[in-house]
Formats: C-alpha cells, structure tokens, sequence
C-alpha cells in the first residue's frame, strides 16, 4: 500500500484528568483520520481532508504528525487501542481467554471500519503496525505462558519450545483473521464461531486450554 515507519506512539484514550488543548487537538486529529481513512483508505485520503474534517488547517495537522504516513499509523494504532479496549476485559475473564479474545476481535472489527481495512488491504508494513500493538503483541506473551505451563504439567513434549509454538500459533492467528477479513466472513457470526471451534479443537480445546 504504502511505505511505513513503525513507530511507539502514545494512543491511548484520554484518562480522567482535564487535557490541555494541545492533546484536545491531536484527539481530534486522529479521530478524524480514523473515519477518513476507514471510509476512504490511505491513497484517497488527504492531510488536508483530515485537517477539514476536524476543523483545522493542515498546518496544525503537520504540527502534530510529521507526515501522511506518522498521521496512519497513529489513527490506526489508536482504532487498535479502542478495539482492544473493547474485547480485552471481557476476553481475559473467559475460561478461555486467547479464543475468546480471537472470537472478540473478528466480531468486533465489523465496528471498526480501519483495522478491518488494515488487514484487509494492508502491505507488510501496514500488518506489522497490527501485529506490534498490545491486542497482538500481549497475545503472544499470554500463549507462551500458557505453553510454558503446560509444558511444565507435562502436556507439552519436554523438548517442545514454548516461544516458537507461541509464534506459530500467533502466525495462525493473524492468518485466520486475514483470511476472514479478506473473504468477507465478518458478517456471519456463526462461521466466525465455526471457525474458531475447528482451532480450539486442532490445539486441544479443553476449559484449561489457551
């Protein structure tokens, strides 16, 4: 799609205390350029729409992201973030937390028009943005414990190493949601849960499973 720089940026939602206006600002930068560019994706969408939209010229826009490509990875780091915000709590509380947060976020990306954009259209930069987001990178950390653990029950081979069998199982992960985006399953609730189920049953699906 386009050429990408990962970088760390603070995305997340404003706390309980008063913002200053600078970070007023940028929210409404960036909540602009979440609905323009997951309305209209990277190469229809302008600085200069997005700064029009949140009522602002481009200059205040360039005060905040250096450039187009900063001012996409920032919206869609930050529609990571609210998305995570919205399936995580209830995911991690689930007996089983790693497919519960896989069913949560196929079915909670029909609500966020730019992640599904991301991984429907998005070039190897734009997927790594994902991948390096908490909602996936925590994934990962979450299923080497996991494969840690049972390994020390002696579910796991002895010489099995938990930290490849995590990437292999987060690499599952992000090919089953590409896929779904990409085929245009989101919609149908049940396929997503058909889906899921075939996984949990090849990984060995008990209550005490990821």
């Amino acid at each position: 799609m386009h050429a990408t720089t990962v970088v760390a940026m603070d995305v997340a939602p404003a706390s309980s205390r008063a913002l200053t206006k600078g970070q007023r600002t940028r929210e409404r930068l960036l909540s602009a350029a979440v609905s323009r560019f997951g309305d209209d994706g990277y190469r229809a969408t302008s600085v200069s729409q997005i700064s029009r939209d949140a009522g602002l010229t481009p200059a205040a826009a360039y005060a905040y992201f250096e450039d187009k490509d900063a001012l996409w990875v920032a919206a869609v780091q930050a529609d990571l973030h609210e998305l995570s915000d919205e399936i995580t709590d209830a995911a991690m509380a689930d007996a089983q937390p790693i497919f519960a947060l896989l069913r949560g976020l196929l079915l909670g990306l029909e609500r966020h028009p730019l992640v599904r954009r991301v991984l429907a259209e998005g070039d190897l930069g734009d997927l790594q943005v994902v991948l390096d987001h908490p909602l996936f990178s925590g994934t990962t950390e979450r299923l080497i414990d996991t494969f840690v653990a049972r390994k020390a029950a002696g579910v796991l081979a002895p010489d099995a190493d938990p930290e490849v069998l995590a990437r292999g199982l987060e690499t599952i992960f992000l090919s089953l949601i590409v896929s779904s985006v990409r085929a245009g399953m989101l919609a149908d609730a049940e396929r997503v849960r058909a889906v899921i189920e075939v996984l949990r049953s090849a990984v060995g699906g008990g209550a005490s499973q990821p």
